[in-house]
């Protein structure tokens, strides 16, 4: 009976590019599809992957597979959908005996199906993260969330004890100077003592009362990011809330976002204003790396050698693998050395090589746009020794 794609796409995930990239069963099918995200029921997506399910299935009859409408039966159901993806810069099917996948991805890819002893995983690197982008904490009087970003996507995280509120954090403190004003302390008819409007008694009150907030706030935020030091935690909200916020604040990285009141700006204005400043810290993390390669290469420590790099990723050799282009580069079975204009049964893709065995090492494999790179360079490396 065939495997049918009947649940929802999932987000790609380092745990499916995982399972991805150490799948053994054979034969093995990718298939990716561009999806234009402005007119996604424009049904050419629909007829991109009626071509490449023909290309995948020439390609298995050519190398002699049998029961190939069962293997290519999943895509059936996703033919069969009105809309194949929304909001996605593409879609990748995964399909093997026994197994099928389908990922939404968020950046555009090629149209392309192959097919061999190994998915094709080099075109997700684009959508894959190694760990959150940043961390953003709105704080606001009524309004204190944790989001996790993963690249541009945006997910609230459930942190224990994190109070919503000053009224949520220092609710004692009200029971306190209710029950003092039962003792006979002067007070106003609501029991709190009486304040003038606007007076510096009142307004330090207020400041101490929001720093106590905070530091509330931040015990919560720093248990729940003991394990991850190091990416950027972003505070948004008034520009007040900020300052003393960041008085109180503990993570080793810290990025201020003085960009309003999280009550009053909508959550696509928040994201895309925390995007606009997260941007240059992403330009930096590529700077650093390409920086060490610029020093390494020549030394032992580093190459752009894509035949060295493939033995040095099965070896463990590479600690960070840097791709310009997943575009395959085909060798054939019987003559390594030999580049082949197209595919062929048994052909092997270098690059996908590259990345798979650099990753099943525990290597980290980064995306990285062609202008940041000699040009002609597909990949590049840095070397563990």
């Amino acid at each position: 009976r065939r495997k049918r794609l009947t649940t929802p796409t999932t987000t790609l995930t380092n745990a499916s590019f995982e399972e991805l990239v150490h799948h053994t069963a054979n034969p093995c099918v990718s298939i990716f599809i561009p999806i234009d995200r402005r007119h996604p029921d424009d049904r050419r997506a629909h007829l991109a992957l009626k071509s490449l399910i023909a290309d995948a299935r020439a390609q298995l009859k050519a190398s002699g597979i049998d029961h190939i409408d069962d293997l290519l039966g999943p895509t059936e159901a996703v033919l069969e959908r009105p809309v194949i993806a929304e909001h996605s810069g593409g879609v990748a099917l995964f399909l093997s005996p026994g197994f099928a996948a389908e990922l939404t991805l968020d950046v555009p890819v090629h149209a392309m199906a192959t097919t061999g002893t190994r998915f094709t995983v080099g075109p997700l690197l684009s959508s894959l993260t190694h760990g959150p982008t940043a961390y953003v904490l709105t704080v606001g009087a009524e309004n204190v969330a944790l989001h996790r970003v993963d690249r541009t996507v945006w997910s609230e995280c459930h942190v224990a004890d994190l109070p919503r509120s000053i009224e949520d954090a220092l609710w004692y403190e009200r029971d306190e100077r209710m029950n003092s004003s039962h003792g006979g302390a002067p007070a106003g008819a609501s029991g709190m003592s009486v304040v003038g409007h606007g007076s510096g008694a009142q307004d330090e009150d207020r400041k101490r009362r929001l720093t106590r907030y905070f530091q509330k706030v931040d015990d919560a935020v720093m248990h729940f990011l003991h394990d991850d030091p190091e990416t950027p935690l972003v505070i948004a909200g008034t520009a007040p809330s900020v300052a003393r916020y960041q008085l109180t604040a503990r993570h080793h990285h810290i990025v201020a976002a003085p960009i309003g009141s999280p009550e009053e700006i909508t959550p696509k204005e928040l994201h895309q204003r925390v995007n606009e400043l997260l941007e240059p810290l992403v330009m930096h993390r590529s700077d650093v790396l390409l920086e060490r390669l610029a020093t390494r290469v020549g030394t032992g420590l580093a190459s752009s050698d894509l035949d060295e790099l493939v033995v040095a990723a099965q070896q463990g050799r590479v600690s960070d693998l840097l791709v310009v282009s997943t575009h395959p580069v085909w060798i054939s079975s019987s003559s390594p050395h030999d580049r082949l204009d197209t595919w062929e049964p048994g052909a092997t893709d270098l690059i996908n090589e590259t990345v798979g065995e650099a990753w099943r090492h525990g290597a980290r494999v980064h995306a990285v746009s062609p202008e940041r790179l000699p040009a002609g360079i597909q990949v590049a490396a840095l070397y563990r020794f």
